[in-house]
């Protein structure tokens, strides 16, 4: 039936699931962050995948663009970077771009290594915890 996703092809292939893993860590590339991180970014587009047939549809025909000849989470880096900028813009690298910067970032893995210490607002704000040393803007009551 046309239209019509097969509960099978809604989940994305493990392929497919290692070529997204491996484009999040060449979109946002940090060496100290264990593979897991990355991989929450296809995990979480898995399960969009199983929600909605669309999204399962644009992430198998992304993937296999990805997959030119051989699997793109074994191409070398650089490789991998080229691919990667062959399809910029198309709809599978936005919703593969727009998910791992969530689900890299909002890791406390990257806080960790970013030096992020986190939301201020449990902890009072960030005035009263050192953060209040903004010399380098002008005193809002010197400005003309």
């Amino acid at each position: 039936m046309a239209g019509v996703t097969r509960p099978d092809t809604a989940i994305p292939s493990s392929q497919a699931i290692a070529a997204i893993t491996a484009a999040a860590r060449v979109m946002y590339p940090h060496d100290a962050l264990p593979d897991d991180v990355y991989a929450r970014v296809s995990r979480r587009l898995a399960e969009a995948a199983r929600a909605d047939p669309g999204t399962a549809r644009t992430l198998q025909d992304g993937a296999a663009a990805l997959d030119q000849g051989q699997p793109f989470a074994e191409l070398p880096a650089d490789e991998q970077l080229k691919v990667l900028k062959g399809i910029e813009g198309s709809d599978f690298f936005e919703l593969v771009r727009s998910t791992a910067v969530v689900e890299v970032y909002s890791d406390q893995r990257t806080w960790e290594l970013v030096g992020y210490e986190g939301p201020s607002f449990d902890k009072g704000g960030y005035l009263s915890r050192g953060f209040n040393d903004l010399d380098w803007l002008p005193d809002p009551e010197d400005a003309p």
